[in-house]
């Protein structure tokens, strides 16, 4: 895990707004080694996947939004050659995180519509000379079939959007806890991510940086990475995070990407914050 430990914080107050939305179905997307268990095809409708990890290595749900035409060879092969994809997608829905036995404590929301084809991948490798997952064979195709969408009962959770600049977020320092819904839009011209960071009980983004400074184990600190969106430069992921956010707890926002080989990584420049949670830890 990297660490987000920079001299520069910037500060702004995003609202988050509160409205009747259509609740989500939940799809558990099942990660073994090295493969993803998950029905090929879906129903349209709003839905939430949860990563459920059954594998002995740690693994990640990372879906893309193809564009009308593209097939999951062309995608993995333009993955594999480490070139662009974005002339093969509509855009990222986001990525979720699972250690092996556990499930992700963040969900990942998205409209499906009839017709549309996601990839699903897992860049995740074993080791610094170990292949990457997906040329083990973890990736795969999903496609919303077609069929009546149900009627979604109404839910009310908080939609707090999180927008990013060249090199800054704006977002709320302090929510409620229970259960959010977090939308990034990106507003720089380069392109970032948000990264979501549990910290430990008690730990604070402070702490974290004096524990890097004096070369102590930053990881230590760390609770659960729960999923991140990205963006291009002037446009916003396809889907949301959702997760709950527990009482007297902080979280780290953070963007690990860089320009290009030889700049800094995001959060070096200020792209880092963090999120104080509202009422006080459970003992």
């Amino acid at each position: 895990m990297k660490c987000v430990i920079v001299t520069a914080l910037a500060v702004a107050t995003v609202s988050a707004s509160v409205f009747a939305q259509p609740a989500s179905r939940t799809v558990v997307i099942r990660a073994t080694d090295y493969a993803f268990q998950f029905p090929a095809n879906m129903p349209a409708g709003r839905t939430t996947f949860v990563l459920e990890n059954t594998g002995k290595v740690r693994h990640e749900l990372n879906i893309t939004l193809l564009k009308p035409g593209v097939s999951i060879d062309t995608f993995m092969k333009t993955v594999r050659a480490n070139e662009t994809t974005q002339s093969l997608i509509v855009g990222p829905v986001g990525v979720l995180f699972a250690k092996p036995g556990e499930r992700s404590a963040a969900g990942l929301t998205v409209d499906l519509k009839t017709g549309q084809q996601y990839a699903a991948i897992c860049i995740f490798r074993d080791s610094a000379k170990a292949p990457r997952h997906y040329d083990m064979g973890m990736y795969s195709l999903l496609t919303v079939g077609s069929g009546r969408e149900k009627p979604a009962r109404a839910s009310m959770v908080p939609t707090d959007t999180i927008v990013g600049t060249d090199y800054a977020y704006q977002y709320p320092r302090t929510l409620s806890p229970g259960r959010h819904r977090f939308a990034f839009r990106n507003d720089g011209k380069m392109r970032h991510e948000l990264s979501f960071i549990l910290l430990k009980p008690g730990v604070t983004l402070q702490k974290m940086q004096e524990t890097e400074k004096a070369g102590g184990d930053v990881d230590s600190l760390i609770d659960k990475d729960l999923g991140l969106l990205h963006s291009r430069g002037g446009s916003r992921p396809v889907g949301v995070l959702e997760f709950d956010l527990l009482p007297g707890r902080e979280y780290v926002i953070a963007c690990f990407f860089k320009d290009d080989d030889k700049a800094p990584e995001h959060y070096t420049l200020g792209m880092f914050g963090n999120i104080r949670v509202s009422g006080n830890a459970a003992q």
